[in-house]
């Protein structure tokens, strides 16, 4: 049986925050159990605090590994210029250099096909620029997905997505390329 970690949990909301929260939680237990004890008990003060300095080690390193705000704004800036084609091409230069095959969709609903031995991914990118993203472009993806036989779908937005939609989105297993995502398939430094 797998660990999964309750989303509600209080690790797994210190792992979504700033890695700092973790760390100040971890130095505030560590002093007062230090106060408490007159010191006497250090051992049992640092293993008390211990999972929260852990925890705030975790996020730090995956919040490295996040493009900054700076650069995801420079990214979406540069992304509004260019055509959907192109952004297509960016985003399929991270999977080629997984091993990844490329072909053009032919027919309505996604631009790209991408291909690794059994896995076939479906991209689209025609309507990042659109403002708001509603539930009709992911039914057009995921009817082309079942056509195409894909495993797994991409759609690539810059603007808001609906509530709806994000939860059509993870009922249909999309994933919602957005702008944080986005710069770091720019950057080439995303795990596909």
């Amino acid at each position: 049986m797998a660990f999964k970690m309750a989303k509600g949990s209080l690790f797994a909301v210190l792992l979504r925050s700033s890695w700092w929260y973790s760390v100040l939680i971890g130095l505030f237990i560590l002093l007062v159990s230090l106060a408490l004890t007159d010191a006497k008990y250090v051992v049992l003060s640092i293993t008390g605090s211990l999972p929260f300095f852990i925890i705030g080690a975790i996020a730090a390193y995956k919040q490295l590994q996040q493009p900054s705000q700076k650069r995801v704004l420079e990214v979406v800036q540069q992304a509004k210029k260019m055509p959907a084609g192109a952004i297509s091409e960016k985003i399929a230069a991270n999977y080629i250099k997984s091993g990844y095959e490329t072909s053009v969709f032919k027919g309505n609903g996604a631009d790209l096909v991408l291909i690794h031995g059994s896995k076939k991914l479906l991209l689209s990118s025609k309507r990042f620029k659109a403002a708001n993203t509603g539930i009709e472009p992911l039914k057009l993806l995921v009817a082309a997905g079942k056509n195409a036989e894909a495993t797994g779908l991409l759609y690539v937005t810059l603007g808001e997505v609906s509530d709806a939609a994000v939860k059509y989105a993870q009922e249909h297993n999309i994933e919602l390329v957005q702008s944080g995502r986005l710069a770091a398939l720019f950057d080439g430094k995303a795990k596909v």
